[in-house]
């Protein structure tokens, strides 16, 4: 639906059950085309609010919201689990008062921020929620119910398949964020995107998890054993991470945009 499906061929082996989205290096190429979307009068507020802390720019806090976790209870989920099958984001199954997902986290995130009364550094910890949360919605296997939790074989090495999709395919690009996010900026078939809302973020990144990482095949996305991924699976895929990339950073710093507009006289 999206690009060529890579091939998963099936064997067996044991599988793990922690997630994160795209690495520090994933998120700070997200925060970088963030930042440079910005406004004038957006980027003066958002470094006002990251001094707080002595930072500098949107990339110094992009991996912050998973740093800290496992260091504050009840932290909201990185994650929305949509059904397998699903068409549509459904907040009452997919995102209830047990399993606060983040799409809520980016509406809470951005009602916070937004708001001029609110005490600076819950501002600035809004933001930092805020840049973390919009790149991990971009992440395909943060949307669907089936993380890919399986051990993936890929040449001589193993990961799990959320793994390689959260960090290793962006690191065989051989590239530092800076250097990636400037090329994926300067790329018109990537830069051309609606900005949408946090729903349909969520279910892009489902479909493309579904028919494209499992090939709309249910049976795989559940199965507990490993999977081996053939020679061509990294050419295949590249071109889904880069586009997810390129769609947070810009929906990211069009969002910012919105939540700190000018100062009304």
């Amino acid at each position: 639906m999206y690009w060529a499906k890579p091939l998963i061929f099936l064997i067996a082996t044991t599988f793990s059950a922690v997630t994160f989205a795209w690495g520090n290096e994933g998120h700070r190429t997200v925060a970088i085309i963030a930042e440079a979307e910005l406004t004038s009068t957006t980027k003066a507020q958002v470094q006002q609010l990251l001094a707080l802390e002595g930072h500098k720019h949107l990339a110094d806090i992009a991996s912050w919201a998973d740093n800290i976790r496992g260091s504050e209870p009840g932290l909201l989920s990185h994650a929305v689990r949509i059904p397998f099958k699903a068409k549509y984001y459904k907040p009452v199954r997919d995102c209830n008062r047990k399993t606060r997902c983040v799409i809520y986290g980016i509406d809470r995130s951005s009602e916070l921020l937004a708001n001029p009364n609110a005490a600076p550094l819950e501002r600035l910890r809004a933001l930092k929620f805020l840049v973390h949360f919009v790149g991990d919605i971009h992440q395909p296997l943060h949307a669907i119910e089936q993380t890919g939790q399986m051990h993936a074989h890929w040449g001589k090495r193993t990961w799990t398949l959320h793994k390689i999709w959260d960090t290793i395919l962006v690191r065989s690009l051989k590239q530092n964020p800076e250097t990636l996010a400037h090329s994926l900026m300067n790329d018109p078939t990537l830069t051309n995107i609606q900005q949408g809302s946090p729903e349909q973020w969520a279910m892009e990144s489902h479909d493309i998890a579904r028919n494209f990482i499992y090939h709309d095949n249910k049976k795989i996305a559940q199965s507990k054993e490993s999977i081996t991924l053939t020679n061509d699976y990294r050419q295949n895929s590249i071109p889904v991470v880069k586009a997810r990339l390129t769609a947070a950073g810009i929906r990211l710093g069009r969002l910012l945009n919105q939540l700190l507009p000018p100062s009304r006289p």
